[in-house]
């Protein structure tokens, strides 16, 4: 007879589950032991974390790269407590991971147990649903259940809590549920409303200075085509958010970058200049439109496809709000534009924003003798490594230069955490994309405090075999934090700056990896292909100037059109 924790195991394969991160402990032991004899045929991977926050870090890079749930499990108490962090961060970045938690056996629930934990409570308002299992004949249902949650509407973290002595019974009949059933939850439905669709339509084709926004649900709807398709039929420039670059090829002459608060500046200007917005999956949040007055003030008219109805709600007016699948969406629109039969020629529109991106360049690529400077350090690498190449990034200044400097030239190969904004997300997110897809070279664009957080886990990449590439910017400083003391703060730097330790290229080493300091571009150009040669884990340390800024930027609450440039600590 099967016990629960097998059960656990047979339906993670039915979902066609290949890799799991975690960590084992005594309340998830069990289900460890079950997966011993696939772990030994090869049918299932597990991956040993260093830390439960890595394990959701890593599953999220897996779904990001694959498109697929990702999946990870921890113990009960601090384990299950330690994957917060990971789970809220997937949460705001609409990422399926499913996490397995193990509990302390049912009787002693609420009875302040050894390393219990109110674990549905906990992730109430950290996941996207959290279920505690009652008995062994829900397991089967509720691992359907929790990814086909995480899955469908707008993708999400699920956690499955299952109690150690469910995991340990033994059940004789075995019924596999042939399809998912969630009482309550209907998963937003693709809504192809006619009338919308020729308003949206119409609205684009009249518009003077239409301009297209690419969120994430462009990426998890792969409609990159169809937004590349629209926007040349039209001639409208595009723009991203932040997670939205992941969406548009960079080199494509009608995209001009991520707009908002550390975005591009020509990106922000077109966005607020334009007389019609086309908001394809993005959320609107503050780290895009910086002030919801100053994006109406040229009262333009909104067009908004988005697999979740409440963002529509949350900001101003959408004159044509569509709700489902944006790829679907945007297929209808086009094919009214085309039934239309005729466009406005947005020829003037085209050449002011190409004054736009000319005007802001000259503030962008500057050299300065004896400095790496970031912008260059970002193009070395892109010219280094292969087009369809994934990147991570950790959270600080060297995720600003990112946004604004890293090309991306294929859709979904650029990860971040953008909504939570998780230092110390880079390298293991990098580990779970290099997992989902290990034909492709994935580097981490990281910061030395970013990637401290989590660099325990480079153990794991070396001791499971996940060659990736850990480029550090490092400047010693949490840069972002002493960046706003320094111009905001009347240059009252407190608590951010770090000592010499540690020495990265003896960090790599002491864990088996390759270790580079950098100090030319030519050396980080080396590095990165001795790194694709060698084929194991690599971090390539490059100096970055303690006083460089992460630029354009905006003020604390400050509006887009307040953005700064130029350096002002520095004479004009």
């Amino acid at each position: 007879m099967p016990s629960g924790a097998r059960l656990v195991v047979d339906s993670l394969k039915r979902e066609g589950v290949k890799v799991i991160f975690g960590i084992p402990g005594l309340t998830n032991m069990p289900i460890y032991d079950a997966f011993l004899e696939d772990l030994q045929n090869g049918e299932l991977r597990h991956v040993l974390m260093r830390h439960e926050q890595a394990a959701v870090h890593a599953a999220d890079g897996f779904a990001r790269a694959s498109g697929r749930p990702g999946v990870c499990t921890a113990t009960s108490g601090p384990g299950a407590t330690n994957l917060v962090t990971g789970m809220v961060t997937a949460y705001w970045d609409s990422s399926p991971v499913v996490a397995l938690t193990g509990q302390v056996v049912r009787p002693v629930i609420g009875k302040m147990a050894f390393q219990e934990a109110d674990t549905p409570g906990i992730f109430a308002n950290a996941a996207k649903y959290v279920v505690q299992l009652k008995n062994i004949y829900e397991i089967p249902i509720w691992i359907k259940n929790a990814f086909y949650i995480a899955s469908t509407g707008r993708p999400g973290p699920v956690v499955v809590d299952i109690p150690r002595d469910i995991q340990l019974e033994k059940i004789e009949d075995v019924k596999w549920p042939e399809r998912p059933e969630v009482k309550g939850y209907r998963p937003f439905r693709t809504i192809i409303d006619p009338v919308k669709i020729k308003r949206a339509a119409e609205i684009l084709v009249e518009a003077e200075k239409p301009i297209i926004l690419a969120g994430t649900g462009a990426v998890w709807s792969n409609a990159t085509p169809e937004i590349l398709e629209l926007s040349e039929l039209l001639a409208i420039p595009m723009v991203s958010t932040l997670p939205g670059k992941s969406a548009i090829p960079h080199d494509h002459p009608l995209f001009l970058g991520a707009m908002g608060y550390y975005g591009r500046a020509e990106a922000s200007m077109a966005a607020l200049e334009s007389d019609a917005m086309l908001v394809v999956g993005a959320r609107l949040s503050d780290r895009t439109f910086t002030s919801y007055d100053e994006m109406i003030e040229t009262r333009k008219k909104f067009i908004m496809i988005n697999i979740d109805p409440t963002d529509s709600e949350r900001a101003f007016k959408i004159d044509v709000p569509m709700y489902g699948d944006a790829k679907v969406l945007l297929r209808e629109i086009i094919k009214a534009v085309r039934e239309l039969g005729r466009k406005r020629d947005n020829s003037a529109w085209v050449k002011r924003v190409k004054e736009l991106r000319d005007y802001y360049a000259q503030f962008y690529y500057h050299e300065e003798d004896g400095k790496l400077k970031p912008w260059k350090i970002l193009k070395t690498i892109r010219n280094s490594i292969p087009r369809d190449s994934i990147v991570t990034t950790g959270v600080g200044q060297h995720q600003m230069w990112s946004e604004v400097f890293w090309e991306v030239l294929e859709p979904r190969t650029f990860l971040s955490s953008t909504g939570m904004g998780t230092m110390g997300f880079g390298l293991p997110a990098a580990m779970g994309a290099k997992m989902a897809r290990p034909d492709k070279v994935v580097v981490d664009l990281d910061g030395d405090g970013s990637f401290l957080m989590t660099a325990n886990n480079l153990a794991t990449a070396v001791d499971e075999h996940i060659p990736i590439i850990s480029v550090i910017f490092d400047n010693r400083t949490l840069g972002l934090v002493r960046q706003v003391q320094d111009l905001f703060q009347s240059r009252r730097v407190v608590g951010v700056d770090y000592g010499p330790s540690p020495d990265f290229v003896k960090f790599a080493e002491a864990f088996g990896a390759l270790g580079f300091n950098a100090t030319s571009y030519d050396e980080i150009e080396r590095s990165i292909k001795t790194a694709i040669k060698e084929n194991i884990p690599a971090v390539i340390r490059v100096p970055i100037d303690k006083e460089e800024l992460a630029l354009p930027t905006l003020p604390p609450g400050g509006k887009l059109k307040q953005v700064i440039v130029r350096d002002p600590r520095k004479a004009t």
